[in-house]
């Protein structure tokens, strides 16, 4: 997965220990999870803080927690920005916004929802349509929640956004996620998509606004 989808799905860690997601949120992270070793290794360094908060006792508490100072995330990063250099305070940060975020939780308790990480090897599909110079290969699964894609595309214009979907039966387009073209680079991404494969007869990609479709392939006879 790309970095800058790391990016965009690590902020979603600390409230997923903390059973905070909506389901939107964490069909997106359990299939970012599924092919990001990096991403996985974060959430195991942020279990254990959501394990020891479950042992609060709310009972013991006699009067209402008071609210972190507005000004204390700024001042954590900033301290472990010029301390530890930048990748090891986006790792403690996430950490410590967890914790924080648990404060106000401590007397209503939450939910740890449990993971299971696997590198699904999916039904590989075959693309009947490529725009030319364009190579790609896919895979899809079915999930309980939907349907896994892994997709490694080749050959689209660098620089240019595409969409990945699903097709109804009548015509009707799901989307799964997007990605930006890497020309002669590879582009392999791990998408979801909240519809079943038994409901869907095609996998395709197309660009913004364009439902002309420059990948396809179908599921199903």
């Amino acid at each position: 997965m790309t970095s800058d989808h790391c990016l965009q799905m690590r902020p979603l860690l600390g409230m997923y220990v903390l059973g905070r997601l909506d389901d939107r949120e964490f069909v997106a992270l359990r299939a970012h999870l599924d092919g990001c070793p990096d991403c996985r290794s974060e959430l195991r360094d942020l279990s254990p803080v959501a394990a020891a908060l479950s042992e609060a006792d709310p009972d013991r508490l006699t009067e209402p927690l008071p609210l972190p100072p507005a000004a204390l995330p700024d001042t954590i990063f900033g301290a472990l920005d010029r301390e530890r250099g930048r990748q090891r305070y986006r790792r403690i940060g996430l950490v410590a916004a967890a914790a924080s975020a648990a404060i106000g939780l401590a007397a209503g308790g939450f939910v740890l929802r449990g993971i299971t990480v696997s590198g699904p090897p999916g039904q590989p599909v075959a693309f009947t349509a490529l725009s030319p110079g364009v190579a790609a290969s896919a895979r899809v699964e079915n999930r309980a929640w939907g349907t896994g894609i892994s997709l490694d595309v080749t050959g689209l214009p660098q620089g240019g956004t595409y969409n990945v979907w699903l097709q109804r039966p009548d015509g009707s387009r799901m989307n799964a996620g997007s990605f930006i073209g890497g020309g002669d680079r590879t582009m392999s991404m791990q998408l979801a998509v909240g519809l079943p494969m038994s409901d869907a007869t095609t996998l395709g990609v197309s660009a913004p606004g364009d439902d002309r479709a420059l990948l396809q392939a179908p599921l199903r006879s």
